[in-house]
């Protein structure tokens, strides 16, 4: 049953969360230099090369599981509600990596107020689209979930007429 609508939300969570591999969360600039987080970590962008300042490696762990995961529950339609038990802890843990996400930008927003004794106002911090695909992968959860529960329900309708 590939073909239902939360086979289509569980799909689209897969795009959002490897549409995060391509994009920035958030670009900071000072006066002369500019950093870049992403999945991938922390980067300090230069001419040379970027410096990774610190990695990301449990943020690009947590999105490939919800990945995996969102694809396992596209395959698991046979067992509706196993189905929305997984889907339920996948809403856990896309929850996990925004939280995740979020305390990364504070950790770097603080490593740069340290390292370059700045105020809030010398640097300048632009988000990225990476800071609302989390937040669209788990509003395609949540009608995930909603449709599963609602073909769990039109099949128990239908055994009640038999």
């Amino acid at each position: 049953m590939i073909q239902r609508i939360q086979s289509i939300y569980l799909f689209l969570i897969v795009i959002c969360q490897t549409l995060l591999f391509a994009t920035a969360l958030a670009t900071f600039s000072s006066y002369e230099t500019s950093f870049n987080l992403s999945l991938m970590g922390f980067y300090k962008l230069s001419s040379a090369g970027n410096e990774m300042l610190i990695n990301s490696y449990a943020l690009m762990a947590i999105d490939l599981v919800v990945i995996l995961f969102s694809l396992f529950i596209i395959f698991s339609f046979k067992n509706r509600k196993t189905q929305i038990k997984l889907a339920a802890f996948n809403f856990l843990l896309i929850c996990g990596f925004i939280v995740l996400m979020f305390y990364s930008f504070d950790n770097a927003k603080s490593l740069l107020d340290k390292a370059y004794n700045t105020q809030n106002a010398e640097i300048s911090t632009t988000y990225g689209i990476g800071m609302i695909l989390p937040i669209l992968s788990l509003i395609f959860n949540f009608l995930a979930i909603k449709g599963i529960r609602k073909d769990e329900e039109l099949v128990r309708s239908a055994d009640r007429i038999r």
